[in-house]
């Protein structure tokens, strides 16, 4: 997974389960701020609509997601209260984290690789 593929998920599970309109994402592992206009998809991922979004039943307290990017990729993510899972559709990339506050934790399987990341946003109102 590229490196920007971690910042797009840290933004992806801090909205959805840190429930925050992220504003900025700071990376521990490069010590840097992530311009957000950088990342792709940025638009979609800042609009965040249900467009983009399918949301499939889950059991025992579990909400699965299908994020479709622009780019032809899938994202496809488990959330159990803050602890998620996930993979990106058609690659090898699966990863795992937590998100705690405004601290996202983030595993990457295939590079087998720990990423921290700090979000930085107002709660989403609905």
């Amino acid at each position: 997974m590229k490196s920007y593929s971690h910042a797009c998920i840290a933004y992806i599970v801090g909205r959805l389960i840190a429930g925050k309109d992220i504003t900025s994402i700071y990376d521990y592992a490069e010590a840097r701020q992530i311009d957000l206009s950088g990342l792709p998809d940025q638009k979609c991922l800042k609009e965040f609509s249900n467009i983009n979004w399918t949301y499939i039943s889950g059991g025992r307290g579990i909400c699965r997601y299908q994020y479709r990017c622009s780019a032809g990729h899938h994202i496809h993510l488990s959330v159990k209260g803050n602890t998620f899972v996930g993979y990106i559709r058609n690659s090898s990339s699966h990863f795992m984290g937590k998100v705690k506050g405004d601290a996202v934790y983030l595993y990457d399987q295939q590079e087998s690789t720990h990423f921290n990341f700090r979000i930085s946003g107002n709660a989403v109102s609905h």
